[in-house]
């Protein structure tokens, strides 16, 4: 049987009754309802930014009031990365394709060493590869993934900030 780390994203949560464990569901069933229909008054029409946000930060950071920033830097450092991929080799030509692979190497590098922890990490990773999917790029626009990230970030931290009032 696997055991898991202490942290481990994928580790079960504990003390949940079935009860609260509904309770649970019912909150995010009503956080992504409200999520969507703010990114509709918005006008935002692609939605799977601010989601991977929160999965990422509920998920790979536990929704630590202390890991907001770096989850919410890395989402746009990756997103940055995904935009240097897509747009410097049309620009540039061979110059930007080796812009671009100079700047995506550079920061593997610097997650692989631990340098920039708070702007590079799994956060970044994960943006730049769904932002570098070249089928989303047909329908969808690393600016609609950018500024979902950034509604999803925001709402987060209002989360964030009323769960800390609460607790005072």
């Amino acid at each position: 049987m696997a055991t898991f780390a202490d942290g481990d994203a994928q580790a079960p949560t504990q003390g949940l009754t079935p009860g609260k464990g509904l309770v649970v569901l019912v909150v995010v069933i009503l956080g992504v309802a409200a999520f969507i229909a703010i990114s509709g008054v918005l006008g935002l029409p692609s939605v799977y930014g601010g989601f991977l946000f929160v999965f990422t930060f509920t998920g790979l950071f536990h929704a630590a009031p202390d890991k907001l920033l770096p989850a919410s830097l890395g989402a746009f450092v990756g997103i940055g990365l995904a935009f240097a991929l897509a747009a410097l080799p049309p620009a540039f030509g061979t110059g930007g394709i080796i812009a671009a692979l100079l700047l995506v190497v550079g920061a593997i590098y610097a997650l692989i060493m631990g340098w920039a922890p708070v702007a590079i990490n799994n956060a970044a990773m994960l943006f730049l590869t769904v932002g570098a999917i070249p089928a989303l790029h047909q329908r969808e626009t690393l600016m609609e993934m950018a500024l979902s990230t950034g509604l999803a970030v925001v709402l987060a931290g209002a989360v964030l900030a009323l769960a800390q009032l609460r607790r005072a």
